[in-house]
């Protein structure tokens, strides 16, 4: 049994939730994300022939502006050996820095709306999160980086190929995402933006913001009332 009702929100009927997945579906005190992005600086410094924390720094500044790192080293440098990025990049052993959490998937079962994942993340990637998280079964899609054919979010067409699965209007879609350009762009698109915020940085934003994803039904539940 649901414990909502149809939802409205600014005014408008949320149909169907879609979740970013690292860093939103679990804590970004995790330390993945983390490992993460010391992998792809230390690929990029190899990659280019420069010193990690020139790397790091080019990342953070120049690669900001295509999305990705990866977005940026096709389009910059001609970057094209990219199964050889995502393997160096990901850690097959995400149990190493995640553990299961029972109110996850508890949470996600009594949201009574059509979820899916979109992430900038490969799909094995996401789907070992998932697996470790044990919540893979409450997402009917998984719109990963190579489904948005390298083009991830922030672009327009990422969100637009995700909402054309979820068969409803972006209007009419909730996106869960822990960073705030990413859902800038969404709700410049008209979507409704939910940012997770774990560790309280982004106060001035425009964006409603929940300290993890647990707390999103309090938050559902805050409109409702």
């Amino acid at each position: 049994m649901s414990l909502f009702p149809p939802l409205w929100l600014n005014g408008r009927v949320i149909r169907a939730i879609l979740f970013d997945l690292d860093n939103t579906l679990y804590p970004a005190s995790s330390g993945l994300d983390r490992e993460i992005d010391r992998r792809m600086t230390m690929f990029t410094a190899r990659y280019l022939g420069i010193p990690e924390k020139e790397a790091h720094v080019l990342r953070k500044t120049d690669a900001r502006v295509y999305g990705t790192t990866l977005q940026w080293l096709i389009e910059v440098y001609g970057f094209h050996d990219i199964e050889e990025y995502i393997l160096e990049v990901h850690p097959p052993n995400v149990s190493s820095f995640l553990s299961f959490n029972p109110k996850l998937p508890e949470m996600l079962s009594e949201l009574p709306y059509p979820k899916a994942i979109l992430t900038n993340s490969p799909l094995e990637h996401a789907e070992r999160v998932l697996e470790c998280l044990k919540v893979r079964s409450y997402f009917d899609s998984v719109l990963d980086i190579r489904f948005n054919q390298f083009r991830g979010k922030p672009y327009p067409e990422a969100y637009h190929r995700a909402i054309s699965l979820l068969g409803a209007p972006i209007e009419e879609v909730l996106f869960v995402d822990d960073l705030p350009p990413y859902l800038t762009a969404f709700k410049a698109l008209g979507g409704q933006p939910l940012l997770v915020d774990e560790e309280g940085k982004y106060t001035d934003v425009g964006i409603p913001s929940i300290p993890t994803v647990l707390d999103l039904p309090r938050y559902l539940e805050k409109i409702l009332s």
